[in-house]
């Protein structure tokens, strides 16, 4: 007699001939057995049972049984193949339907994993979405900036090139107030010079003195050959340039190139 490992619905058939060792446990993840589910059944059930039911039916036919005997062999014999069949049939029902709901609650128990999986899918995407539009909102917002950015740079750009143009503005006018101060100094050195000299030569004061009251602004001296010119400005506001050698009031600063032709 041997006898063959039967896994109940749900578990994986094994290899034929497998036998478990004493350390073997069935996996946590496979269903539980149904209910008095056997897990060995033996193999040679079937064919004693066909070998006893011949067996007498031999045994009679040689000692030559009567007619009616071999009909109540015979009858017993297809009531016992009869039952033997619908008890066989009852048997793969019940394993069909131990299997059937055994697979039907591991595809429910799949539906149920792919449900879930595909409501986390669903969370993921309307994150995801959420993520894009902030994300669109925020680039929108850094493009208005890197606008406002450029607009001001191009205004700063503005005020520069302005105020670089009032510094520039500014240094012609400064150049030409010092001409002038230098001018003025010029003269009232040339003036303190002159009222020295004239109080040494012991001049009366009734002889008339040189004066800038009413001469234009940079020319020292009066009339004849005291006038003096602190630059060529004050020769062109008195209407004497170009001032020549002889002339009143030429010298040397006023040409200089030394053509003898001064503020030309």
């Amino acid at each position: 007699m041997s006898a063959r490992f039967n896994p109940p619905p749900g578990w994986p058939v094994p290899p034929a001939g497998w036998i478990p060792d004493s350390t073997w446990e069935p996996d946590p993840s496979w269903p539980a057995p149904p209910a008095g589910w056997p897990m060995w059944i033996d193999d040679t059930v079937t064919e004693p049972r066909e070998e006893t039911m011949l067996l007498p039916l031999a045994g009679l036919s040689s000692v030559g049984p009567t007619t009616g005997a071999r009909q109540d062999n015979r009858t017993r014999r297809i009531v016992l193949i009869a039952f033997l069949c619908l008890a066989f049939l009852v048997l793969g029902l019940l394993l069909g339907k131990g299997r059937a709901g055994a697979q039907l609650a591991a595809a429910e128990t799949t539906l149920e994993e792919v449900q879930a999986e595909r409501a986390r899918v669903e969370e993921d995407k309307a994150a995801l979405h959420t993520s894009q539009e902030d994300l669109t909102a925020a680039q929108a917002t850094v493009t208005e900036r890197e606008g406002a950015v450029g607009t001001k740079e191009a205004e700063l750009v503005t005020r520069e090139s302005a105020a670089a143009a009032a510094e520039t503005d500014l240094q012609s006018r400064l150049t030409v107030v010092e001409g002038r101060e230098s001018a003025v100094a010029t003269a009232e050195a040339d003036l303190q010079a002159r009222s020295a000299a004239a109080g040494r030569s012991g001049t009366s004061s009734s002889t008339p003195k040189a004066t800038t009251q009413d001469a234009p602004a940079g020319i020292v001296g009066g009339g004849g050959g005291n006038v003096s010119y602190a630059n060529c400005d004050a020769v062109r506001a008195a209407g004497k340039a170009p001032i020549r050698v002889g002339e009143p009031g030429y010298s040397k600063k006023l040409d200089r190139d030394g053509d003898g032709v001064g503020c030309e």
